[in-house]
């Protein structure tokens, strides 16, 4: 896995995430980022603006819907051409 990202967290989530941490291995929590109302700059950081839907604050608009869409590298008919490695 490269990164997973929680967007909006709700502050309940965050505490609790607080309290999980220490447990795991810190490589591993270096993967995960909690994200909360500002998260836009964050996560560009790590994906492209043109591989985001716009309601996450990106540029793409896949035809019916970005969550519907299957473009990605692992679709070899994709139109997507970026891909984006942390």
């Amino acid at each position: 896995m490269g990164h997973m990202f929680i967007i909006n967290a709700p502050y309940l989530f965050s505490t609790v995430w607080s309290l999980i941490k220490p447990w795991l291995d810190e490589a591993t929590v270096r993967k995960i980022h909690i994200l909360g109302k500002g998260y836009k700059t964050e996560l560009q950081q790590y994906i492209s603006p043109e591989n985001l839907p716009s309601d996450l604050g990106g540029t793409c608009q896949c035809p019916g819907g970005c969550s519907l869409s299957d473009a990605g590298p692992w679709n070899p008919t994709s139109t997507s051409t970026s891909t984006t490695t942390a």
